[in-house]
């Protein structure tokens, strides 16, 4: 197991969501429990120091897929957007 400092990524909301903790380098009860239940260690934070402890593969990996669909949902209020106001448009020239 290779942990590599991250001391800008390093959070347990960004490696794996609600599903992980944050123990101190010197809380061994936390990092007991951690393991205990399952957890390893994703990375280590520099300030303050302390182990992210993550479920194994819960590593945000969506975060490509959710992008893309933030981009698709975006495109299509556009396009609803700019079909609302041509319509209006086409509505007030008529009238």
């Amino acid at each position: 197991m290779m942990v590599v400092p991250d001391p800008h990524g390093c959070t347990v909301q960004q490696r794996c969501s609600s599903t992980g903790r944050q123990c101190g380098t010197d809380d061994r009860a936390c990092q007991s429990e951690a393991v205990a239940n399952g957890l390893e260690v994703m990375c280590e934070r520099v300030e303050p120091r302390a182990y992210v402890y993550c479920p194994p593969g819960a590593e945000q990996r969506d975060s490509g897929v959710v992008w893309i669909l933030l981009a698709v949902a975006v495109g299509i209020a556009a396009f609803g957007a700019i079909a609302a106001y041509f319509m209006l448009f086409r509505k007030r020239s008529t009238s």
